[in-house]
């Protein structure tokens, strides 16, 4: 990903889980944007809350800033700086996933599986 984050290993989040974390979390974030100001912040929400997304025009993988627009859904991961309030995640990467909706249909689901795969009470079968 980036240099400096040499051991950057995101975990999946809806927006509300990310709230009175102990910061700084790597995390993995879906949501549609709602709101920008300019090409470097959003306000990213999901099905359970909204999250403020910083640093957005230097993240890997945003190579058509017109993904930057109320209304795309996305992928973002990065680093979350503050948790109190409207949590504030530092963009590593940006993702536009609006021509996958499918994957915002399964994006709770996804993330639930993964938290009882970490927790150890699932296992998939590969």
């Amino acid at each position: 990903m980036t240099d400096n984050k040499v051991h950057f290993n995101p975990k999946k989040y809806l927006n509300k889980d990310l709230t009175n974390k102990s910061p700084p979390l790597d995390v993995w974030l879906q949501g549609t944007i709602e709101q920008t100001v300019g090409n470097d912040i959003l306000i990213i929400s999901d099905s359970s809350g909204r999250v403020k997304v910083v640093k957005c025009n230097s993240a890997d993988g945003l190579i058509d800033k017109t993904s930057l627009c109320k209304g795309t859904y996305c992928c973002i991961l990065g680093v979350a700086r503050k948790t109190t309030g409207l949590p504030e995640v530092e963009a590593i990467k940006f993702i536009d996933l609006t021509s996958q909706p499918q994957i915002k249909t399964a994006w709770e689901a996804d993330v639930r599986e993964a938290e009882l795969v970490l927790e150890g009470k699932f296992t998939p079968k590969i």
